[in-house]
Parts: C-alpha cells; structure tokens; sequence
C-alpha cells in the first residue's frame, strides 16, 4: 500500500469524522463541525458506559459467562444494521465516485477505499468495546488471558461480516429488482432489513427468556471465553476466520471487477415511459402529494428514518398478542419508586414514536432545487405543514397501535386513557413541528450527499436532542407523577407547538444560508 493512498485514505477518515472542518474558516462549517463531533462524543460516551455496565448487571443475573457472546453479537447486529441504513451505493460508489479515479493512486484502491474506510472505522470500535469489556470482566472473573487472541480475531471479523453480509443482501436484492424492472424503495428497504435481521428473529423465536437471549442465541461465539478453550475449538476457530476472510476478499475481488456494472446499477434511473395527464388539485393536496413522492424516492432518506415507525409496530404487535414477557421490575429505595413491565413498555413506545423525524432534513433535502419552491405561489408555513404531515403519516399505524395497547393490554380507562392519548398526539406533533422549526433556521442546500444531510445536518442533531431530552422528561414525570404527569407534559409540548407554529407564520421566504 503506497504512501499515496495512505495519505488520501487518512484524508477521508478526518473528513468523514468531520475533523477537517474544525480549521474551516467559515463559522458555520466549523460550528457544524463542532457540533457533530459532540455527538458523536455524546453517543460513544453513552454507548461505553453502556457495555462497560454488562459484566456488573450480568453478573448480577448469573449471566457473566455469556457477557462475550451477547457483546459479539450486538456488535454486529448493530454494525451490520447501520451499514444497510448507510445503502450499499454509499459504500460501494459513494459521492465521490468519479473525483477518486484522477487521484495518484491504483485503480482497485479507487474502487474499494469506501469500504475500506468503513471497516477501519468499525474496526477501532469494535477493539475499543470489546478490550475495555475484558478489563471490566476479568475484575468479575479472571480469565486466561490466551483468551484475548480470540477478542482480537473477532474484533476483525465482526465489521467483515457486518459489511459483507449487508452488501451482499442489497446487491442481490438490487439485481432482482432490476432484473423485473421493479423500483420501490420502501419495499426493498424493508424487504433488504427483514432478510438481515432474520437470525436474531430465530434466536428469539422459542426461546425468549429476556431482551438479550436474543442476541445470545444468534451470537457468533458459542462458547464463554471465561474458562479454557479446547484445541478442537480453536482450530475451528481459525477455519472460520480463514474462511471469513476468503468471502469479503471475493466480494471485493467482485467489486473491483464489475464497478462499472454495479455503479449502472445502483444508480439507474427508472426507464418506463409515463402519460401525464392535466389535473387540477387543491394546492396543499399537490403540494402534500409531491412531499409524500420526494420522500420514497430516496432510499437513504427512507431507510434512516422508518426505523422507529416500524419498531413502534413490531412492538405493539407483539404486545397485543401477548408475545413480551412481563420484564422484572425495578425498584428504586430512595424515591420509593417501583417500574413495573408496563411501564418499560410504554417508554419504550415513547422513545420509538419520538426518537425519529422526518422533518429535521425535510427542507435541506430539496438541495439545489430550492429554487423551486421559493419560486412556487406557496407560503412557507403551507409548505412546512404538509412536511409535518409526512411524518405523522408514517407513524399514523404506530400511533393507533399504541392506543390499542394502552386500551387493551396496559387496561387504561376513562381519564387516563383520554390524557394518554391527548399526550401521544401532542407529543409526536410537537417533535414534527420542532424539527421543521430548526431545519428552517438551519438549512443546508449546498449537500453533496444525503447521508450528510439526513444523519449529519444541524438541525438534525439538534432534533435528535430535543428527542432524548422529551423520551427522559416523559420518564421521569410518568413514573413520579403517572396519568398527570402526562397531561402536565402534553400541555408544556402543545404551548411549545403553538410558539413554533407562531414563529413559522413570521417566515416569510426560505433564506438560503
């Protein structure tokens, strides 16, 4: 590997972790900059501290033996899932495709250096889990430390795996899709997240006795690393990673070969001819319409933000057919405070119906075309509603669900049923206003990718920010104060509405900084 691509290769990394922007001399790059990092800060700090705690609440389950197998396996549930949500044309073709060819480096280099930079990437987070889990455990139960070897050829293979499987799983599907002239994002993404998730379905179907036997059952390590490993199992051990190694190496031996093949396919353009004919439609219906057709037609746009929707119906199905367990209560002395299983549950549903929103990159989406729409008889405000509308459109089956749930299996009646529901309304319209709110304080029309704009944006960080801080409000004034904590909540949320709803009316034209 030449000095070269080393170089360029680090470029990339600093630019993609948003580094390179903090000398930017232009103050909104680099508060932008500043603020992702944060995040980004923010989520591994939350997500150490998470896996850090594994070996003391498992141990406290008489689980400490299965702390590695449940480690691998979230690791790679979650990297693999965030590498579809990333789409394969991002890892594969990425935005600056054609710019990499011009570069003084090799052409395989060229083509594969998406990838390669994604499994660094995947790689040190994996080595920074999985080596500070070791020091936390080995306090627990001292191990032999020959065991670390296998921390080392896991911490490798899980980011192959994770990113060979989603690739794969996407290409096929693309090449189906295209092979009987089929385009719909919202289908191949799910279909693309069903397939995926598949094993973790199995390892729960039967055998559910808590939230990680799961991830225990499907996990790639079958064995606990606490006690001594056999030889037979080590040779299997290396078998594995050696066959492993040898698929990603044909996947990239495919990349390189047919690039130009996969770069026609993953941005092919549908080819069927259409007949328009003249209607004429109110203008917030046309305008609704043409929200709703923007939305699906990117794959990235959908699959980053149907996430939570779906969840919230996965979880309300399972709870109406009575599928979940009742979880084990937690109760805490010094407020005198017991959480039951209902109550897990219903935050649960808080967090999947708050924690995404469509509307926080809705207006940056349009890019360069702003125009358009600043162009177009449509006030600002007539516009941002029918984005807001979006968004509570998708969680419209979630949101009834979740009646149901607090109706039928959580046996809420009367009043409280009323507040809760008045609540639910309120709280998912005041996150859809709130996001468009900032999106039109802090736009960004000047994107070269989506994912920057949907995942990386301003206004969407500030968002996701406002979602944890409502999800960890919601908690704390439902499990001290119940039904009124709610209602007391839902009032604050539908002042805040109509402040934002206020301050939209004001905006007159779409400012382009």
């Amino acid at each position: 590997m030449n000095n070269s691509f080393t170089k360029i290769f680090l470029i990339r990394l600093k630019n993609e972790l948003q580094l390179a922007k903090l000398d930017d001399k232009n103050r909104n790059n680099k508060m932008h900059a500043w603020v992702t990092i944060v995040g980004y800060c923010t989520v591994l700090i939350l997500v150490m501290f998470y896996f850090l705690s594994l070996p003391a609440q498992m141990n406290r389950t008489f689980q400490l033996d299965k702390v590695n197998i449940y480690i691998f396996s979230l690791l790679f549930w979650i990297l693999g899932i965030w590498s579809l949500l990333s789409g394969v044309k991002n890892m594969i073709i990425g935005t600056d495709h054609d710019q990499l060819f011009v570069l003084p480096i090799e052409e395989w280099q060229a083509k594969l250096i998406h990838i390669f930079s994604l499994y660094v990437i995947y790689f040190c987070l994996c080595c920074l889990v999985l080596f500070s889990v070791q020091i936390s455990l080995y306090y627990f139960h001292p191990f032999p430390l020959i065991n670390i070897i296998t921390i080392v050829l896991f911490s490798i293979l899980i980011p192959l795996l994770a990113i060979g499987l989603s690739v794969i799983i996407s290409l096929i599907t693309k090449i189906i899709l295209f092979r009987i002239n089929f385009k719909n994002t919202i289908i191949e993404a799910g279909f693309n997240l069903c397939v995926f998730i598949s094993p973790l379905i199995y390892g729960y179907y039967g055998k559910f006795s808590d939230t990680k036997s799961g991830f225990i059952n499907s996990s790639l390590l079958s064995i606990s690393l606490l006690d001594k490993i056999s030889g037979e199992y080590w040779i299997k051990m290396f078998c594995t990673f050696v066959l492993l190694i040898a698929i990603f190496y044909s996947l990239c031996t495919f990349i390189v070969k047919y690039n130009n093949n996969l770069s026609e396919l993953l941005v092919i353009q549908s080819k069927n001819v259409e007949n328009f004919t003249l209607k004429i439609q109110k203008k917030f219906i046309t305008i609704f319409k043409k929200e709703i057709k923007r939305y699906f037609s990117s794959f990235t746009y959908v699959i980053n933000t149907t996430i939570s929707p779906i969840a919230l119906v996965i979880l309300c199905s399972a709870l109406l057919l009575g599928m979940l367990p009742n979880l084990q209560k937690i109760g805490i002395s010094q407020l005198d405070l017991t959480i039951n299983s209902s109550s897990m549950y219903f935050i649960m549903m808080i967090a999947c119906l708050t924690l995404t929103t469509t509307t926080s990159s809705s207006l940056s989406f349009e890019g360069k075309n702003v125009w358009m729409i600043q162009s177009l008889p449509i006030s600002v405000f007539e516009l941002s509603l029918a984005k807001v509308l979006v968004n509570i459109t998708l969680y419209v089956p979630g949101l009834i669900m979740t009646i149901l749930v607090c109706w039928n299996t959580f046996l809420l009646r009367g009043f409280s049923l009323t507040i809760t529901t008045f609540f639910l309304i309120i709280n998912l319209f005041c996150i859809s206003i709130l996001g468009i709110l900032l999106n039109l304080i802090f736009p960004n029309f000047t994107w070269t990718s989506k994912m920057v704009v949907v995942k990386q944006g301003l206004s969407t960080i500030l968002t996701a920010v406002i979602s944890l801080s409502f999800i960890s409000l919601t908690s704390i004034f439902f499990l001290l104060f119940g039904t009124m904590g709610l209602g007391i909540l839902a009032l604050v949320e539908l002042l805040i509405s109509v402040i934002s709803i206020t301050y939209i009316l004001k905006i007159n034209y779409i400012s382009m900084e």
